[in-house]
């Protein structure tokens, strides 16, 4: 039975702690644990599993750090591609083309016309 409930969160300041403990219990050479829970073998056993989570963890990290680099490459990548598609199709079938509208920008003849007011009746 574990002395920690399974709900409990460690903080890494408590495991830092910790491995300064189970660093200390090496040194002693005559220590005897009544209860096997918390031998020397128990403590090795434990030490071992935390530092292949934490070797785990890290390069989980770093393999999804690695793998949204690339996929920030490939959205760009294809945004470059995409918009150089939009260009040289504006310029092969013409700003106000079916083909340039089709591709999601509007074509020249739809675009509004500049807001220009009357000149002269403001502040009439």
């Amino acid at each position: 039975m574990s002395n920690v409930n399974e709900n409990t969160r460690v903080s890494p300041k408590q495991i830092l702690k910790d491995i300064e403990s189970y660093h200390a219990l090496c040194t002693m050479t005559d220590y005897k644990a009544s209860n096997p829970a918390n031998s020397r073998e128990a403590a090795d056993s434990a030490y071992k599993v935390l530092r292949e989570a934490e070797q785990n963890a890290v390069a989980t990290q770093i393999a999804a750090a690695a793998g949204m680099d690339a996929l920030i490459a490939a959205r760009r990548g294809m945004h470059g591609v995409i918009l150089g598609v939009k260009n040289e199709a504006k310029a092969f079938y013409g700003p106000s083309s079916d083909q340039v509208a089709a591709l999601g920008l509007k074509k020249k003849s739809e675009r509004s016309r500049s807001g220009r007011g009357k000149k002269g009746t403001e502040g009439v």
